[in-house]
């Protein structure tokens, strides 16, 4: 039996972590798409900008910590990526990373921040629309990083 290099266990190690780390978030953007933002619109009036507005004060903190490593390894693996990972699964994490990370930003926190002051249907309905965009996006990324755990254990 072989052992593995230190620079295969260091990318194996970051893999792992992005892995785990995408993959939690990932389960949180579902039941977000699936679950709490759809409630919203059954919620009666006044209260789904007092929903929204909570939402809105609890959402990073539950969010933060398994995107925050999700970037940071995203970035690594672009610079420091063992010979295990290609070049192009590296840019297309950070891809999907930029890309989450300005729908979030420029479109889905507006529309947060708008629902909190004032109950849209539209609104409501573009935040939906964006938030499946984040959903397929965070689900390539789960798939690409398990696929990329497999390139490595096997």
């Amino acid at each position: 039996m072989t052992w593995p290099t230190a620079s295969h266990r260091a990318t194996a190690a970051l893999v792992l972590a992005q892995t785990l780390a995408v993959l939690y978030t990932t389960g949180f953007v579902w039941t977000l798409q699936l679950m709490d933002y759809p409630m919203v619109a059954r919620l009666r009036e006044g209260a789904a900008e007092s929903y929204m507005e909570a939402h809105n004060q609890t959402f990073w903190r539950v969010l933060a910590p398994g995107l925050l490593v999700a970037g940071v390894t995203s970035v690594l693996l672009v610079v420091a990526r063992g010979p295990a990972v290609p070049l192009r699964a590296a840019l297309l994490s950070l891809a999907l990373l930029v890309l989450i990370m300005v729908l979030s930003g420029a479109v889905a926190t507006p529309d947060r921040t708008a629902l909190a002051q004032h109950f849209s249907a539209s609104v409501h309905a573009h935040l939906l629309r964006v938030s499946w965009v984040r959903t397929v996006a965070f689900t390539v990324w789960s798939g690409l990083d398990a696929w990329l755990l497999w390139r490595l254990v096997r």
